[in-house]
């Protein structure tokens, strides 16, 4: 399993007395988190994009992810997501493409037909097709990337006899479709892309979960496509300390702050997610226990989703330093057992 720092960017100006964050001081709590997951070795770190609203503040992900890029050395710089209905699928291209020549081809490159009614509003977009609209931007973009001068006549978006000039450094971009439903993921596994999303937005248990993940692998089989391409990448709220107790006491406020001012998926609080096995807050010990249930039904890419609710940095740092300390280290042994086993069948 790898391990990902997922970043919502929620920001909230006047929920308790005394809580003042500005969104610069968010930006650079995040750079300075990000910096520190490449030094522990985390996989990736992901940036959500939102628009018009604190329950996300990072417009432009590309923009962060440069700075971000010219600060770490080897952890990937995911989006989850690029919501393309509100954009055009060149510039897409083009911004993505830098990214990854800069960052010396780390993109995870995440991408979604998007979900907000107020975003599609503000972007004054009607979401109604936005799945046609997701198909026929993606299209595009693939046919940028090859570095060849090409034309598209799709039913949105029309371009004559154009090239880039800066293509991806990576041969193939990995590229992720946010979704888990079970008629999006057959969806996109017939497409032979592969998938993300927020389980407790999407089910209501790990067996849930894991009949979405095997039949989006079976339509990605039947297809044709090559499997072990298949990377599932699943977010999960996550809080770790040195006991259950203090794990709780501590993410329990601002986890629920969280879920009652998201502004999509079902109701809930920390304990409906504690009672679904839709979270990662409690000792090390809890959290592997939890992870190892969750490799089980196909999550390949743990994307810990640390700092939520107002969380205070402090209390960020010290989680991911025991996620790398003492959680990662269970799947690394594992892992190496695995290759030893092949190794020696071979």
């Amino acid at each position: 399993m790898e391990f990902g720092l997922f970043t919502v960017f929620d920001n909230y100006k006047n929920y308790k007395e005394g809580f003042e964050r500005t969104p610069e001081q968010l930006l650079n709590e995040v750079l300075e988190q990000s910096i520190l997951a490449d030094r522990l070795g985390y996989d990736a770190t992901w940036f959500a994009e939102h628009h018009f609203s604190e329950y996300g503040i990072l417009t432009t992900p590309q923009t962060f992810f440069a700075v971000v890029a010219a600060k770490t050395q080897n952890i990937r710089l995911g989006t989850a997501i690029v919501t393309l209905p509100f954009k055009n699928p060149i510039q897409v291209a083009e911004d993505y493409a830098l990214l990854d020549v800069l960052s010396n081809g780390r993109l995870n490159l995440g991408l979604g037909s998007g979900y907000l009614p107020h975003e599609f509003a503000g972007f004054n977009v009607d979401g109604k097709d936005k799945a046609l609209r997701f198909n026929d931007s993606l299209a595009v973009i693939e046919k940028a990337w090859k570095g060849e001068r090409f034309s598209h006549q799709g039913d949105y978006y029309q371009f004559t006899d154009i090239k880039l000039e800066v293509i991806p450094k990576q041969k193939e971009v990995p590229l992720w479709i946010g979704t888990l439903s079970n008629l999006g993921a057959s969806y996109v596994g017939k497409m032979g892309y592969s998938i993300s999303g927020v389980p407790y937005v999407a089910c209501n248990s790990i067996s849930e979960l894991k009949e979405i993940i095997d039949n989006y692998k079976e339509n990605y089989r039947r297809a044709g496509h090559d499997e072990e391409k298949i990377t599932v990448s699943l977010a999960l709220h996550t809080y770790v300390a040195e006991t259950r107790e203090e794990a709780i006491a501590t993410a329990k406020p601002h986890l629920d702050l969280y879920l009652d001012t998201r502004m999509y998926g079902k109701s809930a609080k920390y304990e409906d997610l504690r009672d679904r096995e839709q979270v990662l807050i409690g000792a090390p010990e809890d959290v592997i226990t939890m992870l190892k249930k969750y490799q089980e039904a196909g999550c390949d890419h743990i994307m810990m989703l640390m700092n939520f609710g107002g969380l205070p940095h402090e209390k960020v740092i010290k989680s991911m330093e025991l996620v790398a300390q003492k959680v990662m280290p269970a799947f690394q042994k594992s892992q190496t057992k695995k290759e030893l086993a092949t190794t020696t069948k071979g």
